[in-house]
């Protein structure tokens, strides 16, 4: 017969589980890290950047937060984000805002707002970022956006997994009396 402790824990970790995965986020976190090697053909460039972004699910608006890139081998020209998986070149959906046009060193922001389609495959890792420069017009660095999760999320699903274990050890503990 099992202790109430042990269904305690599993309560926990039941309650955990669908607090996380009834939670739906009107807003997204995206982040990309930039280099050339993510080119499609990929390219040797020494450059790299950084972007986070957000992403209203319902209404579509998208919006960088914090967009930079450092060591391009050409002043920069633009910045644009495309509609493709990883590995494949695609669409245009918007040109961002560079800050620093012309600079190997600079930042960008900006954004708009996505059709449906547009939204299910950046929520999906199928938009990226790119950096086009005097060297490589076509694009110096590029970088796919992934979500981050939301910290509340990481924390219901460590206390779940905290909760597996706590019934399993008291399990084990009965099992040894």
């Amino acid at each position: 017969m099992r202790s109430a402790q042990s269904y305690s824990g599993v309560a926990l970790l039941l309650a955990s589980l669908m607090c996380a995965s009834s939670a739906t986020a009107a807003t997204v976190t995206l982040q990309a890290n930039l280099d050339g090697l993510q080119m499609v053909p990929p390219n040797a460039s020494p450059a790299f950047g950084l972007a986070d972004a957000t992403l209203n699910d319902v209404t579509g608006a998208f919006s960088i937060t914090l967009g930079s890139y450092q060591d391009l081998l050409g002043g920069s020209f633009n910045v644009f984000l495309n509609d493709a998986a990883v590995g494949s070149n695609g669409p245009l959906i918007m040109t961002l805002t560079n800050d620093t046009p012309g600079a190997t060193t600079g930042t960008f922001s900006g954004g708009g707002t996505l059709t449906l389609a547009q939204i299910t495959d950046m929520t999906a890792g199928n938009t990226y970022l790119r950096v086009t420069s005097q060297v490589f017009p076509s694009g110096e660095i590029r970088g796919q956006l992934f979500t981050v999760p939301e910290p509340a999320t990481v924390v219901l699903l460590g206390l779940g997994a905290l909760g597996v274990l706590a019934a399993a050890r008291i399990g084990q503990r009965k099992r040894l009396a």
